[in-house]
């Protein structure tokens, strides 16, 4: 196992030996340059606190290494398992819930900034899918979602796992499970994917969501934002249908988002 020390340089410092916060450091290496220490970020990753082993699995998922990807596929297939399981190490600011998984999210979607090399596509495929698996039951915000977004072929590899993602949150919100963050917002946040593959089960999902929580305006905002993504008649009538709810913001967002779609 690494000293404190040392793991502190590993995921702090740049090459120059300044130090840098983690995401500045993950920033620099996109270009190159860190090679040499991906042997010892692996070694932390297999090894090190909890802390410091999520971190070295965001700084390798980022950077495109394939022991990132696979360590995060472990954690999201096997997330009662996980290195913090029952002393999270990072949390959503304004929830206050284990924020791990979107942590390695987003370093999934720092990953598409990687130069492409030949088994990177498969194993973001591999990891959406697993990530998409834990949806319901981990805080992700709107990075999962976005991750989804930053190749179509991707987008349409995973449309079954995003469909399954969706019932899974929606039988959870069902069941009225206690959880510290805002599923039904979550739900929203994966049908911007959603609504440029399959427009009628878009508007689908997004009217089940306005019967079920019509006092969610962050739920209805994100709902509008989403389908002004689609292109169909569905969501089109899902959106008018918003703006008879009589929330002012909410209107405006529609309005903004029959805008998008007319200029597309």
């Amino acid at each position: 196992m690494q000293s404190l020390n040392a793991t502190e340089e590993l995921l702090f410092t740049d090459r120059e030996g300044k130090q840098e916060q983690l995401q500045d450091i993950i920033d620099d290496g996109l270009d190159g340059g860190y090679e040499d220490r991906i042997p010892a970020l692996v070694d932390l990753l297999n090894s090190g606190e909890p802390y410091h082993r999520l971190l070295a699995c965001v700084m390798l998922t980022s950077w495109g290494h394939p022991s990132g990807f696979q360590t995060l596929i472990d954690w999201a297939s096997n997330s009662e398992e996980v290195p913090w399981k029952n002393s999270p190490v990072a949390y959503e600011r304004i929830s206050g819930s284990d924020s791990a998984f979107e942590m390695l999210a987003d370093a999934l979607k720092t990953s598409y900034y990687c130069e492409e090399y030949p088994t990177l596509k498969q194993w973001q495929i591999a990891a959406t899918k697993a990530l998409l698996g834990v949806y319901h039951l981990y805080y992700f915000g709107r990075t999962l979602a976005l991750a989804t977004l930053r190749e179509k072929e991707i987008t349409i590899a995973v449309k079954n796992e995003i469909i399954a993602a969706i019932e899974a949150s929606i039988a959870t919100l069902q069941q009225h499970t206690p959880l510290e963050f805002d599923l039904a917002f979550q739900v929203a946040c994966l049908l911007i994917p959603l609504a440029r593959l399959d427009d009628d089960t878009a508007a689908t999902y997004a009217n089940q969501l306005i019967s079920n929580y019509p006092q969610n305006q962050r739920m209805l905002r994100e709902l509008a934002n989403a389908l002004g993504d689609g292109e169909g008649e569905a969501t089109l009538a899902t959106l008018q249908h918003l703006k008879t709810l009589g929330i002012p913001v909410l209107k405006e967002d529609v309005e903004n988002a029959i805008s998008r779609r007319s200029s597309r």
